[in-house]
């Protein structure tokens, strides 16, 4: 289930949090120019941002993505909205890390995440919410990308502090991502290059 999937990925965010001292926090990272706290930073607004949403009304208008591979796939086309807001999403990241404590970065992991998981187990998952004023999508598939970028930059710091991955990412956050990443693949291509029948460049999937 996708919220047991959130839950043990963001409960694996606050206890790698409470457990880096101030050197590994600015230990540089396998993505260029940032470092641990540049990529818990980016991460950190997840938890309140889903809070927000829950308290927000239902957002207008018809779905423009029915679901989270479609809109992955929308928004990683070459000159799409990844790659244009790439250089900001990171500009964001390092001036939140460098404006921001760990100890309140920690928090949104320690406090603000497990009231919002308990809080999403009583919502209605298939109502319309805004991703982001990319997309409106139902709540449930906008969770399956958060649980994505949950493992994705776990794997980032993790592999920056010599940890075992996917270590607590094991289980269902891991395997939502490995099914959202293959869905949002082109099918054919995937199903070739996969067993060896033809190289197609179909990787990355997402940047």
């Amino acid at each position: 289930m996708i919220l047991d999937a959130l839950d043990q990925a963001w409960r694996a965010w606050a206890e790698l949090g409470s457990s880096l001292d101030e050197t590994r926090w600015q230990r540089p990272t396998r993505l260029p120019g940032w470092t641990i706290k540049d990529v818990y930073a980016h991460h950190s607004g997840f938890p309140a941002a889903t809070g927000a949403a829950l308290d927000a009304p239902e957002a207008e208008g018809q779905m423009t993505h029915n679901d989270a591979a479609e809109l992955l796939a929308f928004m990683q086309q070459s000159g799409g909205v990844a790659e244009q807001t790439a250089d900001l999403l990171r500009d964001q990241a390092t001036e939140q890390a460098a404006a921001t404590s760990t100890g309140e970065l920690v928090a949104q992991f320690t406090e603000v995440a497990p009231k919002v998981v308990a809080a999403l187990r009583g919502a209605d998952l298939n109502r319309r919410v805004d991703y982001g004023g990319v997309a409106v999508v139902p709540a449930g598939e906008a969770l399956r990308i958060f649980v994505m970028e949950a493992v994705v930059h776990y794997f980032d710091m993790a592999t920056a502090l010599d940890l075992p991955v996917p270590g607590p990412m094991v289980g269902e956050p891991l395997r939502e991502t490995v099914h959202l990443l293959t869905d949002t693949a082109n099918p054919v291509a995937f199903v070739d290059a996969a067993t060896g029948r033809g190289a197609p460049g179909i990787f990355p999937i997402m940047r």
